[in-house]
């Protein structure tokens, strides 16, 4: 299979034990019993300690009562399984992350990078390709589905495809506000919508593109109002689904009625962010004041999470199975709402040290944040979530939305 890996992206581990404390590691057929298997030396402390968890017809590392894996070793941040066994004796998940390999079209896969590894959010270390070597033999190991599908492809071939992302990737930073490279995605989205797929091709984006600038421009210059109850509440909803770390659970840090409960206060505007998971930092929701016109950020200081979505639009990691198998255009859509999610919890962030002004680590966070769900999270993918989605992606309501956010 043919990896397709990003040119001007980086990551060598620097142990800072992130993945190790707050991901729960699912484990692939085969790999419970061989964890449970290591031969721990008799006066090793790992020695008959369970390193196997299950829940609900699933099987994961398991961790300790702070939330650390169990074979962390804590006065170097190394992995013991690792020391002690070598680095083929760990799970493949660990191996692999943070790169996940997406099947996109035949005979082809995409490696991509998570951005809630703080070394990949600061691009640190070899390039990807540098790695190709060891990810092609994990992609033989992997339970990979197949590629794309035509209903997936909404139709359209590679070409097509290839050249919406390269189109969008390209000319979101012709706009220079996050609200306009934000609306810029959806109003596109809604022009392939309405074009047939035998009359889309690179000629017809660039004609596309004059009229949607100036339409876009023009719109981003009138007065707006702060979108209804039902639109808040859709979004706040769709906000908390990101936020909710059901890792808390699982080490029964948290439990779930009171995480319901967090669930509803948050959806009517009360609770916290950090009783949807220990992760995130304490602080009121309403500290944070969304949808009361704070001062907008500049596309400069989200840099970072324009540089994740031109990664998702060249790996294709934004549609089929890294998505919720959601389709070409579904997947574009979601990607508009990655802005007015990350600048909701960065609102939040600069809220929990009494600063209206959003700083470097308030993005960073919050970046992190909403890609450790996006795409990832079961329930985000169920229907009900599609409908908030369309919901909020409706034009005049997504306008109101990103501005006043």
């Amino acid at each position: 299979m043919k990896l397709l890996v990003l040119q001007d992206e980086r990551f060598s581990c620097r142990s800072c034990t992130d993945c190790c404390r707050h991901f729960y590691v699912e484990l692939f057929q085969g790999e419970p019993e061989h964890v449970e298997a290591l031969p721990w030396p008799a006066d090793d402390p790992l020695h008959g300690v369970k390193g196997v968890f299950r829940h609900a017809g699933k099987a994961y590392l398991a961790h300790r009562p702070d939330g650390a894996c169990v074979f962390l070793n804590e006065t170097n941040g190394l992995c013991r399984v690792h020391e002690q066994f070598g680095v083929d004796a760990k799970c493949l998940a660990c191996r692999m992350y943070p790169f996940q390999i997406t099947p996109t079209f035949r005979g082809e896969a995409a490696v991509s990078a998570r951005y809630d590894c703080p070394t990949v959010r600061r691009n640190q270390g070899d390039p990807h390709a540098d790695a190709l070597p060891l990810l092609r033999r994990y992609t033989n190991q992997l339970p990979n589905p197949e590629g794309f599908d035509d209903a997936t492809r909404c139709h359209l071939d590679r070409e097509q495809i290839t050249a919406v992302a390269e189109f969008l990737g390209t000319l979101m930073g012709g706009f220079a506000q996050n609200d306009q490279r934000a609306t810029f995605i959806v109003q596109l989205s809604d022009l392939l919508a309405l074009t047939a797929a035998d009359e889309l091709d690179r000629q017809a984006l660039a004609s596309a593109f004059g009229p949607l600038k100036s339409q876009i421009e023009s719109a981003s210059a009138q007065p707006v109002t702060r979108p209804g109850l039902i639109y808040r509440m859709a979004f706040r909803t769709l906000l908390a689904l990101h936020l909710r770390r059901d890792e808390d659970i699982l080490d029964r840090r948290a439990n779930r009625f009171g995480r319901v409960a967090a669930m509803i206060a948050f959806v009517m505007g009360f609770g916290s962010f950090h009783e949807l998971g220990l992760y995130h930092r304490p602080g009121s929701l309403r500290r944070a004041r969304l949808f009361q016109s704070g001062p907008q950020p500049t596309a400069d200081s989200f840099a970072l999470l324009w540089r994740l979505v031109r990664n998702k639009l060249d790996t294709f990691s934004f549609m089929g199975p890294t998505n919720g198998n959601r389709d070409f255009l579904a997947g574009l859509r979601s990607l508009a709402l990655l802005y007015p999610l990350v600048l909701a919890a960065a609102r939040h962030n600069a809220a929990t040290r009494d600063s209206t002004t959003i700083d470097h680590d308030d993005i960073d966070q919050a970046v992190a944040a909403i890609e450790h769900s996006f795409g990832r999270t079961v329930v985000l993918s169920q229907r009900f979530v599609r409908r908030i989605e369309n919901l909020l992606l409706d034009r005049a309501a997504f306008a109101r939305l990103v501005r006043t956010i």
